[in-house]
């Protein structure tokens, strides 16, 4: 998943990225399900539903284009102005065919992605009738950082470093802590003092 998120790391494909990392997973042993299942649902802010309407308005499927520009639209008409809108991760289904299924629509409050808002109807309409997957005209968000690849990298040696969680914690906050107590040089010049 690090090389499919390297590969296509704008906030577009985050939504696929999460149904990747489900569908994955499926390949372990189900007793590991129990451990990785809560992970990925704690960690699915690409599930909801505005970053999954990213990802469905530059699907390569002209249908489901032209159902998350029918979403978008109808979000658009339902909005309220000076609503506060609530990002919270909804609960994914672990067992969607599709990352368009990850979620259940019906339940989840649809709003309009931030990214779209400034995208007039009649462009968004036309994404339904391209040929091939539209450009979308929205800056390029990443859907990871460089700090998000630190940690992950953190992670990954006290997972190979110790066992257990505490241990794990332990470490991470224990390198961390050696981090920041370290030195920090701006330039070079100031590296060779």
């Amino acid at each position: 998943m690090w090389f499919a998120i390297k590969m296509k790391p704008s906030c577009k494909d985050g939504g696929r990225h999460v149904f990747e990392t489900i569908n994955t997973s499926r390949y372990m042993k189900k007793d590991l399900h129990r451990v990785v299942d809560p992970v990925i649902q704690r960690n699915g802010y690409f599930g909801h539903p505005e970053n999954l309407l990213l990802s469905m308005i530059t699907d390569a499927r002209p249908h489901i284009r032209e159902l998350g520009v029918r979403r978008i639209m109808k979000a658009r008409k339902e909005a309220k102005p000076g609503t506060v809108r609530v990002f919270k991760v909804p609960t994914l289904n672990f067992e969607a065919e599709d990352y368009t299924s990850m979620i259940d629509w019906r339940k989840e409050p649809i709003t309009e992605p931030p990214v779209t808002m400034k995208i007039d109807d009649e462009t968004l309409l036309r994404f339904i009738h391209e040929d091939v997957t539209p450009i979308v005209g929205f800056s390029r968000y990443p859907c990871h950082t460089q700090a998000v690849e630190r940690h992950i990298k953190l992670v990954t040696e006290a997972s190979a470093a110790v066992c257990g969680k505490e241990s794990r914690g332990g470490f991470i906050r224990v390198r961390l802590e050696s981090q920041a107590k370290m030195p920090k040089f701006e330039t070079k010049i100031q590296h060779k003092i």
